[in-house]
């Protein structure tokens, strides 16, 4: 995958450009990792260069440069140790230097930066400028206090040493499998093994659901998305979503026969296993009862007659006589093979944005039928007794009447009986979300407004949903980006801007926690006053004047951690 040739802009050095903007020879300077470099970027200070990073022990902080040359050359970068207290060091290794990748963006008709490419060169075409993505992982055991070190960038004949200063804090988040924060990104596994080119379930494309399992558990996903009907969702992303659990009867399927059906969990199973070995381990959500989203009662089931060898598929509709008699002898047999597996504490039947004349069927018969089954119900008709899980629309939150009448009491009930409740956007609304136009601050914001309306994580699908041809088109029939937050590299998955932002609002929400604790503990109301400003300014979405960075809010926690932190 050549990816300079995603950046297809030739000519650019002869456009009409103030001559005090186009550079002499080779320069860099530093970006905040919240705004997006575009090949026509500049600095007005294109000496300042020096990156400075704040975090805790265990935390992956990034770093962003841009840098540009006056003609063609191939960009390179050399990195140092960082020295710190003492002979304290960071090992280079703890150091990642990734180039980002330039793709079309329809909605806004620009080349987007998103992809971070896993190469040691880049090509750098004449007077285009190329972001630089800085990535380090804090070691848990890093001495607190200040270490320096030093990126070097050599394109053709020319280099730049980039500074960098790290200022390392006295606590330590926990690994990312184990923070506190819930994260739920749908995965989709037909679309790693047609973006690999690989078949569904061989063993080339068990590998790459491992490496994709591993990154998940790396930036915090805390939940594992499976299937129990054959394509849930009714191939709406141009391919079918296939059954982890197969259905099977011993010729075509009688109506008061369905003590015949057996199933084979082979493939559930393994998915399952694969993603718990790999950190992802706190929830199994199973999709679905009726297909989704939206207003369609579609239940069909397809199976396997083993008689005939063949698969049939039985059109039903929720609330369907052999509907009602198939589920009923399945959700006891589901919920037998869960507990032999030691998962059943971690199942939940999901649901997804369907209305209330539809799930209210759905509720009544699984309040009967239901082996006790746990739901998890995105938007729609939720429902919020017993041990469920509500995810709640962007609008639930952002209108203030219906948050301050409706939902914030609910929200309150449910926490205090320990229930998950979660956040979602969706193709909608433009901002804040996640696409490849959105502003970067976006996804950095999403740990700070779980904190601000008292959530416990965010929701969304998908993670790798990939459309078609990713590099040349990234919309399907939703915007850019709305799809997935990876893209299908060489050898594996390639994380995103976008992504690696996300995480970074998470990890701002678990230092969050950090502060808001220890200021509670030592009765520090002044300090807790300040977080809450800093909560304030960080969700901010329109304003007369600049809307701040949550980079100045993240400061605000460091500085009471400064304070407090290692009490």
């Amino acid at each position: 995958m050549k990816f300079r040739l995603l950046v297809p802009i030739a000519g650019f050095s002869s456009l009409c450009v103030a001559q005090t903007l186009v550079p002499k020879g080779f320069e860099a300077w530093k970006v905040p990792i919240e705004t997006r470099v575009f090949a026509g970027s500049f600095s007005r200070n294109p000496d300042n260069r020096t990156i400075r990073l704040t975090g805790c022990q265990n935390e992956y902080l990034s770093g962003q440069l841009a840098c540009r040359n006056n003609r063609d050359a191939d960009l390179r970068y050399e990195k140092t140790p960082l020295r710190g207290p003492g002979n304290s060091i960071i090992p280079a290794q703890a150091l990642r230097v990734r180039f980002g990748a330039y793709i079309p963006v329809d909605e806004t008709g620009q080349y987007t930066a998103d992809p971070l490419t896993e190469s040691a060169t880049c090509h750098l075409p004449a007077n285009i400028a190329q972001p630089v993505w800085i990535t380090l992982h804090v070691p848990r055991d890093a001495t607190p206090g200040t270490y320096s070190g030093t990126i070097k960038l050599i394109a053709a004949n020319e280099s730049l040493n980039v500074p960098l200063e790290v200022e390392v804090l006295n606590a330590a988040l926990p690994d990312p499998p184990d923070y506190s924060y819930y994260l739920n990104i749908w995965q989709d596994p037909n679309g790693v093994a047609r973006a690999h080119k690989v078949k569904l379930w061989s063993e080339e494309h068990w590998r790459l659901l491992t490496l994709y399992a591993e990154n998940l558990a790396q930036h915090g996903e805390k939940s594992i998305m499976t299937s129990i009907i054959h394509d849930p969702w009714n191939s709406q992303t141009g391919y079918e979503f296939p059954a982890m659990v197969e259905w099977k009867y011993p010729g075509e399927w009688e109506p008061g026969q369905e003590s015949r059906f057996s199933w084979d969990f082979s493939i559930f199973d393994r998915y399952v296993s694969t993603m718990i070995h790999a950190g992802v381990r706190q929830k199994i959500d199973m999709y679905a009862m009726v297909k989704g989203p939206g207003g369609t009662p579609d239940a069909s089931i397809r199976y396997l007659d083993t008689k005939a060898g063949i698969y049939r598929t039985e059109k039903l509709q929720v609330g369907d006589a052999k509907w009602a008699a198939a589920w009923k002898v399945f959700l006891p047999a589901l919920r037998s093979h869960l507990e032999q597996k030691g998962w059943w504490r971690l199942a939940y039947l999901g649901f997804d944005e369907k209305p209330k004349r539809i799930m209210d069927q759905l509720f009544d018969f699984i309040a009967k039928e239901g082996s006790g089954f746990r739901l998890v119900m995105s938007g729609g008709h939720a429902q919020a007794g017993g041990d469920n899980e509500v995810v709640l629309y962007w609008d639930d939150l952002y209108n203030p009447e219906a948050w301050k009448n409706t939902y914030a009491p609910m929200v309150k009930t449910m926490m205090q009986n320990g229930q998950l409740v979660t956040w979602y956007t969706a193709c909608e609304p433009r901002s804040p979300n996640t696409f490849i136009f959105s502003s970067l601050r976006d996804p950095r914001m999403f740990g700070w407004i779980t904190a601000k309306y008292g959530l416990r994580g965010y929701t969304r699908w998908a993670v790798n949903a990939f459309p078609e041809n990713i590099w040349n088109q990234p919309r399907y029939k939703w915007p850019s980006g709305d799809m997935f937050f990876l893209y299908p590299g060489e050898n594996g998955p390639l994380d995103s801007m976008r992504w690696e932002l996300l995480r970074q609002g998470i990890e701002d929400y678990e230092a969050l926690r950090l502060a808001q604790n220890l200021a509670s503990t030592q009765g520090r109301q002044d300090l807790l006053r300040s977080l809450n400003t800093a909560i304030a300014r960080a969700t901010m979405l329109d304003s007369c004047g600049e809307i701040p960075l949550v980079e100045a809010s993240r400061e605000v926690v460091n500085s009471v951690l400064r304070q407090l932190g290692g009490k």
